[in-house]
């Protein structure tokens, strides 16, 4: 059966033409920087970790390219493609798109080497692409949170025009991710049900301490998506 054909979706061009214009001694410093470096999930941290051993590339390209490899290693994960597929379907894929038109045959063949040379790295990107399928293989995917305070006015049943009383009302927005689109729901809480969510959050917090200090002992690496690199 035919492989199917890949496109190169728009935010990753940008990193992949650096990927092929950077000069070949850089590319090299990339590639050892890379495979030596601690895994990071998140890419801001990620670039910065590995960012003084390529100060010619600005941090902002270096977060574009390393987006754009995790790209290529999802394409194995997600799509359970052989290298040799990958490195064969992204060089089709640059070939035909206008993105990229300028490209000669010789900057063709370099990039294929480096995709090989890329696709070879069992290391920190390879387990960052591993673990960003795993967060994104839920139906509901979260993604920002508010909380809004009102105050509700009850007013006597004799006059209307008097105020008796008041409830405060606190009403939290989720904003979460559902098969590619932004979707949110709004939840009204009493004092009672913060206090309660504030508990179980902060709980929370302590089992994954617990957990996060047992997979150390166990010389288990624990990979947090908002860690910043020290």
């Amino acid at each position: 059966m035919a492989m199917k054909s890949l496109k190169i979706p728009q935010p990753y061009q940008f990193g992949i033409k650096l990927i092929i214009e950077i000069d070949e001694p850089i590319f090299d410093r990339l590639l050892s920087a890379i495979t030596e470096v601690h895994p990071f999930v998140d890419i801001a941290s990620l670039a910065l970790k590995i960012s003084p051993k390529i100060e010619e590339i600005p941090i902002n390209d270096l977060e574009e390219i390393l987006r754009a490899i995790r790209s290529f290693y999802s394409l194995r994960t997600q799509e359970n493609l052989k290298n040799t597929e990958i490195i064969t379907g992204l060089i089709d894929a640059v070939s035909s798109d206008e993105t990229f038109s300028e490209l000669s045959s010789e900057e063709l063949e370099n990039f294929e080497k480096r995709l090989t040379k890329l696709l070879a790295i069992d290391g920190s990107i390879s387990i960052s692409s591993k673990a960003i399928t795993l967060l994104q293989e839920y139906d509901h995917i979260f993604s920002s949170s508010r909380i809004v305070n009102d105050i509700r006015p009850i007013f006597k049943p004799e006059n209307e025009k008097e105020i008796a009383g008041a409830l405060i009302v606190h009403t939290l927005k989720i904003a979460y991710q559902d098969a590619g689109d932004l979707r949110e729901f709004y939840v009204a809480l009493d004092s009672a049900d913060v206090k309660n969510l504030q508990e179980q959050l902060s709980q929370c917090l302590i089992e994954g301490d617990a957990i996060q200090a047992m997979l150390e002992k166990a010389d288990v690496l624990y990979l947090d998506p908002h860690s910043s690199s020290k």
